[in-house]
């Protein structure tokens, strides 16, 4: 995030804020906040900068430039910037649902030893 918070403020914007929102069904949302004294930029060339140089998934693209708010769609900016210019690998993104999964998982091994360790305590006294 600095990084790309970096490079908008190196492309000449200010009072920059970035942050990335993934909501629970995985649809990743990059939000950019910033000021640029030029009245006809509208956002694209920050737009431009997420979809070639962040290095995770993004589905849509808010920017919020000298207040006004435009948004670019993941289908908007292959088309409109072509191509990717990096692969972010999904895998490596961690989300509720795989939070979730790994709790469940540990919760069940500890009922099981629990029962299990019940069980040879009971076995022993016997």
């Amino acid at each position: 995030m600095e990084k790309l918070e970096s490079r908008i403020e190196d492309a000449g914007y200010t009072e920059v804020g970035v942050g990335h929102i993934v909501n629970t069904n995985g649809f990743d949302t990059v939000d950019i906040m910033a000021n640029k004294p030029s009245v006809t930029d509208e956002g694209a060339d920050i737009a431009r900068l997420v979809w070639h140089t962040y290095p995770e998934e993004v589905d849509e693209v808010v920017v919020t430039l000298n207040g006004t708010t435009r948004y670019a769609t993941r289908e908007y900016m292959q088309e409109a910037f072509g191509p990717r210019q990096l692969q972010p690998n999904p895998d490596e993104d961690t989300d509720l649902g795989d939070i979730l999964v790994w709790v469940v998982v540990v919760v069940l091994i500890i009922i099981v030893l629990i029962k299990v360790l019940s069980f040879l305590g009971r076995f022993r006294r016997r």
